[in-house]
C-alpha cells in the first residue's frame, strides 16, 4: 500500500508540474502577440528627430518621424511645418509623386501660409524631377519622354512667378521655365521630324507652325522654319514657302 501511495503522490506532483509548465508556455506564447506600444513624445521631439534625420540625409527615418508627428498632432503650426518637411523628405528619397501629393494638399489647405511660395516652388521641382534621368547629360534627352509632367512643372513655376514675383524662388523659377520651354519645343519638333520622315508634309507644317507660335525664340525655332519651308514646297504652296524663306534669310538661317 505504501508503494502505491508514493506512486500516486508522484503522479500528482508530475501533473501539477505539467500544468505549471503548460501555463508558462501559454503565457510566453501570448507575449509573442503583444506588441510594445511606443510612448507618445512631445511635438517638439518628433519634429527635432525628423529634422535631425533630414540633416543626416536619412530620408526614410525623416519620413517616419514627420508622419508620426502629424498622426499624433494633426493640427497646428508644427503639423503644418511637418507637412513641408515631409514633402521635402519624399522628394529627396526619390518619391516625387508622394512629394507632389503632399504639396498639393498643403497648398489646398493653407492658401495663405507664409511658406506657400516655397511649397509651389518645391512642387514644380519635384514634378520636373520625374522627367529627368542621370543619362540626360550623356545620351538621353528628356524631350523624348512624356511631355505632360514637363507641362505641369512649367505651369507650377508660372503660377509661382505670377503670384509671388518677388519671392526668393522667382528667379530660379524663371531659369527653369526657359529650360522647360526648350524641352517642350524640342518635343514638338521631334513630332514634326517624325512626319517629315514619312513625307506627311501637311502634318509636318502644322507641327512646325505650332512650335513657332507657342515656343518662339527657342533653339528649335530655326529647325521649325526649315521644316515649314520644305513642307510648303512639297505641298506646292509656293507663296507660303517663299514667305518662310524670306524670314529665314532675314535671320541668317540656312535654307535646306
Amino acid at each position: 500500500m505504501t508503494t502505491f501511495s508514493h506512486i500516486s503522490s508522484a503522479k500528482g506532483m508530475i501533473a501539477k508540474i505539467a500544468v505549471v509548465l503548460l501555463a508558462m508556455q501559454f503565457l510566453n506564447g501570448c507575449s509573442l502577440f503583444t506588441k510594445e506600444v511606443e510612448p507618445i513624445r512631445s511635438v517638439e521631439e518628433y519634429f527635432n528627430r525628423g529634422h535631425n534625420a533630414l540633416n543626416d540625409s536619412s530620408w526614410d527615418e525623416a519620413i517616419k518621424e514627420f508622419e508620426k508627428l502629424r498622426s499624433v498632432y494633426p493640427y497646428g503650426a508644427w503639423s503644418e511645418q511637418a507637412s513641408l518637411e515631409l514633402a521635402y523628405a519624399y522628394f529627396r528619397n526619390n518619391e516625387p509623386q508622394s512629394a507632389v501629393r503632399e504639396l498639393e494638399e498643403f497648398i489646398r489647405m493653407y492658401p495663405r501660409h507664409p511658406r506657400l511660395p516655397y511649397a509651389m516652388y518645391l512642387k514644380g521641382v519635384a514634378r520636373e524631377s520625374t522627367t529627368r534621368s542621370f543619362l540626360d547629360d550623356y545620351i538621353s534627352d528628356p524631350a523624348r519622354r512624356d511631355s505632360e509632367p514637363i507641362r505641369q512643372a512649367y505651369q507650377d513655376y508660372l503660377n509661382l512667378i505670377q503670384r509671388f514675383p518677388n519671392s526668393e524662388y522667382a528667379d530660379d523659377a524663371k531659369l527653369r521655365l526657359i529650360r522647360l520651354r526648350n524641352n517642350l519645343a524640342r518635343h514638338e519638333l521631334q513630332v514634326a521630324e517624325f512626319y517629315v520622315e514619312r513625307a506627311a508634309w501637311l502634318a509636318a507644317a502644322k507641327r512646325a507652325q505650332y512650335v513657332l507660335e507657342n515656343y518662339p525664340q527657342t533653339v528649335s525655332s530655326q529647325r521649325a522654319l526649315q521644316i515649314m519651308a520644305k513642307a510648303y514646297q512639297e505641298l506646292k504652296l509656293d507663296r507660303s514657302a517663299e514667305e518662310v524663306k524670306q524670314v529665314m534669310q532675314l535671320n541668317n538661317i540656312p535654307i535646306q
